[in-house]
């Protein structure tokens, strides 16, 4: 993937988060990373779990990649509590 033609689909919170999402696109064939991921170490591996991180994809790949992660973001902020429970078996 060249860092040329990268765009920003979604800033994380983390780099975790990030690292989740780009799970998500991938398991969904868009190729992501998150950004700066190849130029850390120990240290600069601490300090990104708690900062925010950029989610990048390739600029051919960014509206479905936007897609994907519209209906995710849209997923997480559902109130889990307004659900309705499945039936019990019994």
């Amino acid at each position: 993937m060249s860092s040329l033609d990268l765009r920003v689909v979604h800033t994380a919170a983390s780099y975790i988060e990030a690292q989740l999402l780009v799970g998500l696109l991938e398991s969904e064939g868009v190729a992501a990373r998150a950004a700066g991921s190849e130029l850390m170490d120990e240290f600069s591996a601490a300090q990104r779990l708690i900062g925010p991180t950029q989610v990048v994809v390739k600029q051919e790949d960014l509206e479905l990649a936007s897609e994907i992660v519209a209906a995710w973001r849209a997923y997480a902020s559902e109130d889990p509590s307004s659900e309705t429970p499945p039936p019990e078996d019994g």
